[in-house]
């Protein structure tokens, strides 16, 4: 699976018969998908056929669309001719809405905004042309920006892939030298409570399971063992939805807030400087994670 990016750009463009349109797709970060489009007025009405190309091709990111007639510095002119309403499929639609309305016992008015975004009811007649042939040209340009979109969008997400798998790679490597090092300081802590309670006692009699009980219950505070297996779980599932996934944006933010849990719970338990290292670093590593994943489809 290709990890995209949510930031792009796509341009497409075609001329026919001397008459030029072009087409420019740009997408950045965004929580949900949001698509707005510019197009001239000829082809107006068949801005939801460009829409559903782009939507079908995206799954999240603020995208605009802008389509035009020629550009700065290029041979290319408008048609000429007029806009007009196919009262034929006007007057269909309008009996499908009264009849929803009716049966499903729904409020509200069919309106001229509501005509306006129906598919196919204002059609462009010029140039002794076909409107099918404005609608054609628009999907061929919007396809081949939509197209050139997804390449850069892939190719950063390539970037991006490599990048986040070396810095879980690190934040493995760290939580090893934990798992390594918290059950020394463990068994270093131990031993010190121990010292400590015969250093008070000062030859006083407390019984060496009243002791170990005590031991132990610190111990259970201070091990951060299933911490650090969960941690490193979330680092093997952060790679696999970067292998398998095409859209894994929303999983690996998850993964992020769980995997800052666990850190944050080592990092309560820590009482040694080493661990407390170790546990800084992985906590800015998981920061740089979260601001580069914010950009991943």
């Amino acid at each position: 699976m290709m990890v995209r990016s949510m930031t792009g750009y796509g341009r497409g463009e075609a001329v026919v018969d001397g008459l030029r349109l072009a087409a420019e797709v740009r997408s950045v970060n965004h929580r949900f998908t949001e698509l707005s489009a510019r197009l001239p007025r000829e082809l107006a009405a068949y801005e939801a056929e460009a829409r559903k190309i782009i939507q079908d091709r995206t799954n999240r990111g603020k995208i605009s669309l802008v389509v035009n007639w020629g550009t700065d510095g290029e041979e290319g002119r408008e048609p000429t001719g007029k806009l007009t309403l196919d009262e034929r499929v006007a007057d269909r639609y309008f009996e499908l809405l009264q009849s929803v309305k009716k049966k499903y016992k729904l409020s509200g008015d069919v309106d001229l905004g509501t005509f306006a975004s129906l598919p196919s009811v204002f059609v462009w007649e010029g140039e002794g042309r076909d409107p099918d042939f404005y609608l054609g040209l628009l999907r061929q340009v919007v396809s081949a920006a939509t197209d050139d979109l997804i390449r850069m969008k892939e190719t950063e997400g390539a970037a991006l892939k490599r990048d986040l798998e070396a810095r879980v790679e690190g934040i493995r490597s760290r939580v090893s030298k934990i798992r390594e090092r918290a059950p020394q300081k463990v068994r270093e802590t131990a031993e010190k409570l121990r010292e400590r309670v015969r250093v008070l006692l000062d030859g006083g009699d407390l019984p060496e399971e009243r002791i170990a009980q005590e031991v132990a219950l610190l111990s259970d505070r201070l091990d951060s063992t299933e911490e650090c297996v969960r941690l490193e779980a979330h680092c093997d599932h952060f790679r696999k939805f970067l292998e398998e996934e095409s859209t894994p944006g929303r999983k690996l933010n998850f993964l992020l807030q769980e995997m800052n849990r666990e850190i944050n719970t080592i990092g309560s338990k820590a009482n040694d400087v080493s661990i407390v290292e170790q546990v800084v670093e992985v906590k800015e590593e998981l920061e740089r994670i979260r601001e580069q994943v914010q950009n991943i489809e």
